[in-house]
Parts: structure tokens; C-alpha cells; sequence
């Protein structure tokens, strides 16, 4: 590999169909390299925790497979790239790195599924996924953006972790220019603002951007300390006011249009599956998702389906018309029509009594995304779990515009499990859930409502079942994917009543 420091003649000698930084793009990258490797060396304490994260981050909420090609910017000496190899393991990762000293560190990282370039040889349209951190906050980030849009492929998607202008530290730095240098900050470094990228981004004919705060992490917080930090990361980052303040911006986006459709890679991989699973999947109103996500299914782990439970509950749209269109086509699919009153827990009741197969799969019908993420579910039950939840708030979970009202439910519910069970549960009310059969099967489910998401998940381990978390991505829903009916105050007296019995049952056991 040979980098060629910003010079025309670099820019000249790109082979046909490769796109070369300009001149002073390239200047401006290499700096910001050569300072953000110093940054991650200088922390040690924190460095590696907060590039696993973003490297899990990559990994959810972009929900990469096999096949799907990943280009990292400004790759330098290799840190956050080991954390990407490992994170997409299934994936290959192409490194861009700026700087030749650097180069020869990243070319020691040993990972299998790396591949080492320079600027000059990056080929135009390429890439399913750009990612980058610390590497876009400079001036001249908009032409950057106009560069990183011609690697993409029509429909590919770019993620960048910034410097965010309105947190404390961050904001001190770009009103002093001794302050930012004494900080060791890259002359051409300045800090990003939500609403000026979010312009950019439309400018350079992105689509879909989330430019939203993110990581409360402090890079001298004592290592002992990161786990608390983190655990309250999820609450701070979604409060109003206190969320802006985050240190970094997560920034997301994808371009229009649609590269050739792609079989969605085969995930199967674990024998006893074969043709032992059961999907419940509960319906109310989901017409525009359910096709969708049988597809998903059925492209990414067609050997394990047994069946498709398709529970219609008293849609008034044509959800249940389109289910019967399925099933006609595929006898694995049935549905399971439910006149009023509609509720969750009483969908979930007649689909677990339908099953056949030795395993349930249980989610929601706007799923189809975290469908790769399920081979982590599967990974789980193989090692010899009961079952698997998928966690919004796990350590390398993604949580992104999670309604801070919902939020504050959701963790008071949890914190209230915690100190009344003593189990050490993060997330047992998400409707994803891999679980022996016989479990759901036999679990008597006393809420009609939202709350039977939560006693699907803490009966089980309540009475002893070995229940693991894996992370997940969860971010908002987009318009056209419907609206959720999830109500906090109307719900919460189910959640509570609903715990009361569980603690109750598993008190009465105990004294039996």
C-alpha cells in the first residue's frame, strides 16, 4: 500500500474508477488520523470499551450479514478495526488509512477478514456501509460527505461517531483556539451540530439521517466506573436537555435508490433447529410489515421454520387477508384469526397454543430488520440456554429515539424487578424471544395487554429457566411502519399487577 500525502499528482494517478480525495480532503484526513489515534492511545482505561461499543453499534444497528461490503475511514492504526473485524466476523472490513506510519501498525492487527488500502485505491460505488469515528468533524466535512457518496452503492449507508458542539467540554474547545490546540486537537478539527449535518446530509442527497446525540462516556472515567456509566447512559441520552450534552453525535444516513436485490444471506448454522422452530408473531394493524417480514424469515432461516403463526388481532386493515395470501403460498404459514377484545397477551396465548415445534420464536410484526440479529438468539439456546431475549439495554445494545416517557417506565419497571426479585435482569418486556417450546407452552400468561411481554420474559427465569440477554439495536420507528399503541400510564398497572402475581407464584413455590 502506498499513500501519497495531499498532492495532485496522487490525485492523478488514481486508476480509472477509484475515488481519490482531493488534495486538500486528504490533508485534512490525514490530520485528523494522526490525532485521533493519539486520543484513543492516550485513554487506555476507556479507549477499548467505547470502540467495542461503536463497533457493536455498527454491527445492530446496521445489521450487517454475510456478503455485505464495509468500508472504515481513516482506518489509522488499527483499533477501532480490530473491534469491527470482530464485531462482523462474517464480514469483510476494508481499511482506508491516511498515513503511511500508521498503515504499518494497522497491518499487525492479524484479523482474517481485514483488507489494508489507501486512499488510492477505494473503487466508486463499491461499499454497502461507510463508517468512520472521530474522522469527519473538520472543515471541510460537507466535501467529505461528497466524497463518501461516491463509494456507496444506490441504497448503501454511512455511520459516523463526531465530536458533538454542544457538549460541555467539546463546545470550551471550539470557542478557544490555545484551549483546542493544549487539547491537541487537529488545526482543521472543529465540532458538529445536529441541525448543520442534518443539511448537509440532505444537500449531498442522503436519505433516512439520524443525527442524534450520543456516548456520555468520559474518556477519564475510571475503568471501574464504566459499567454504572454506561447503564445510565441509556436513560440520560433520551432526556430532554440532558441528552444534547452527549459527547459525540451519532450520525446515520442512507443514499436513495436500491443496488440489485440480494438474496439475504442463509444464517442457519446450528443442527437442531432444522425444522424445529415455531414464529408466533403477534398482529394488529400490520398489513404494510407482514409480508415483509416472512420474507426475511424465510430467505435467512428457512431450514429452522416449522411453522409461521401469524396471529391476527382483530385488525381492522387487511392484515389477515394478506396472511392467507402467504399461506396459500407457503403451507408453513398459518394465521390465527382473533375476534375483540384485542390484546397482546391474549395474541400471544392462542399463538403459543398453536405451535407444534420443539422451539418458539416470539417478536413483533415490525421486526423485519433485527432479523440478522437473531442468529445471536439462536447462538444462545445453542450453547445450552433455555432461551434468549433480545436486549435494548444490554452493555453493547443500540437504543436511538426511545421515547423518554417509555424510557423512564421501562427502567423503573426493571429497577423494581431488581430489587424485589434479585435477579440481575436488564430487559425481559421486548417481545423477542427464543425459548424452548414447553416453556411458553406451559406459562400461564394472566395479562391480556403489553405487560405479557414482561411476564414472558421474568417467569421464566423466575422459576428457573437459564434465560440469557443478547444485545439488540432498537431505534424509532419510521412513519411509514405504522404507529405503536404502546401507552405508558394505561399499561403500567398491568406491568405492576402482572409482577405482584409473578413474585407471588414464585414465593408459594418456595414454600412448597
Amino acid at each position: 500500500m502506498s499513500i501519497h500525502p495531499g498532492s495532485q499528482r496522487a490525485e492523478a494517478a488514481a486508476p480509472a474508477g477509484v475515488r481519490m480525495p482531493a488534495a486538500g480532503l486528504l490533508a485534512n484526513l490525514q490530520e485528523m488520523e494522526r490525532t485521533r489515534e493519539a486520543y484513543w492511545r492516550r485513554y487506555p482505561a476507556t479507549s477499548p470499551t467505547r470502540l467495542r461499543w461503536r463497533a457493536q453499534a455498527v454491527r445492530h444497528a446496521m445489521h450487517v450479514t454475510a456478503g455485505d461490503t464495509v468500508l472504515e475511514i481513516g482506518a489509522g492504526g488499527g483499533l477501532w478495526t480490530r473491534e469491527l473485524a470482530l464485531a462482523l466476523p462474517d464480514s469483510v472490513v476494508t481499511a482506508a488509512v491516511f498515513n503511511e506510519e500508521l498503515a504499518a501498525q494497522a497491518e499487525q492487527s492479524g484479523a482474517s477478514n481485514v483488507v489494508l488500502v489507501g486512499p488510492g485505491e477505494l473503487p466508486a460505488g463499491d461499499f454497502d456501509y461507510v463508517v468512520g469515528t472521530a474522522i469527519l468533524s473538520h472543515d471541510r466535512y460537507q466535501e467529505h460527505l461528497d466524497w463518501v457518496r461516491t463509494l456507496l452503492r444506490p441504497g448503501g449507508q454511512l455511520l459516523f461517531f463526531e465530536a458533538n458542539y454542544w457538549n460541555p467540554q467539546v463546545f470550551a474547545k471550539a470557542q478557544s483556539v490555545r484551549l483546542a490546540r493544549w487539547s491537541r486537537n487537529a488545526d482543521c478539527q472543529i465540532a458538529l451540530r445536529k441541525a448543520a449535518v442534518g443539511r448537509a446530509l440532505e444537500r449531498q442527497g442522503f436519505r433516512d439521517s439520524i443525527v442524534v446525540p450520543y456516548d456520555i462516556l468520559h474518556a477519564r472515567t475510571p475503568s471501574g466506573l464504566v459499567p454504572t456509566v454506561q447503564s445510565a447512559a441509556f436513560v440520560a441520552e433520551h432526556l430532554p436537555g440532558v441528552r444534547e450534552l452527549c459527547g459525540q453525535l451519532f450520525i446515520s444516513a442512507r443514499l436513495p435508490g436500491h443496488a440489485p436485490r440480494r438474496r439475504r444471506p442463509d444464517l442457519t448454522r446450528h443442527a437442531q433447529f432444522r425444522g424445529a422452530v415455531s414464529v408466533v408473531v403477534p398482529c394488529h394493524n400490520e398489513a404494510m410489515n407482514i409480508a415483509g417480514l416472512v420474507d426475511a424469515l424465510r430467505e435467512s432461516y428457512d431450514a429452522y421454520l416449522k411453522e409461521i403463526v401469524l396471529v391476527d388481532d382483530n385488525s381492522s386493515d387487511d392484515t389477515a387477508a394478506r396472511g392467507e395470501a402467504l399461506a396459500a403460498a407457503d403451507p408453513r404459514v398459518r394465521v390465527v384469526r382473533r375476534g375483540p377484545p384485542a390484546g397482546v397477551g391474549r395474541a400471544l396465548r392462542d399463538g403459543y397454543a398453536a405451535t407444534t415445534g420443539e422451539y418458539i420464536l416470539t417478536m413483533d410484526c415490525d421486526f423485519e430488520m433485527l432479523v440478522p440479529e437473531l442468529r445471536d438468539l439462536f447462538d444462545a439456546v445453542a450453547e445450552g440456554c433455555d432461551g434468549a431475549i433480545g436486549s435494548r439495554f444490554s452493555y453493547d445494545s443500540v437504543l436511538l429515539n426511545y421515547p423518554a416517557g417509555k424510557l423512564l417506565g421501562n427502567r423503573a419497571f426493571h429497577a423494581l424487578v431488581r430489587l424485589l426479585s434479585r435477579r440481575r435482569v436488564r430487559d425481559v418486556s421486548n417481545n423477542l424471544k427464543l425459548y424452548r417450546g414447553d416453556i411458553l407452552r406451559e406459562l400461564e400468561i394472566g395479562q391480556d395487554g403489553f405487560a405479557a411481554n414482561a411476564e414472558t420474559g421474568l417467569a421464566p427465569i423466575l422459576a428457573g429457566a437459564n434465560i440469557r440477554e443478547v444485545p439488540i439495536a432498537w431505534i424509532n420507528r419510521e412513519a411509514e411502519m405504522g404507529v405503536s399503541s404502546f401507552k405508558v400510564l394505561r399499561v403500567a398497572p398491568g406491568y405492576a399487577i402482572g409482577l405482584a402475581r409473578m413474585l407471588l407464584r414464585t414465593r408459594a413455590r418456595s414454600r412448597t
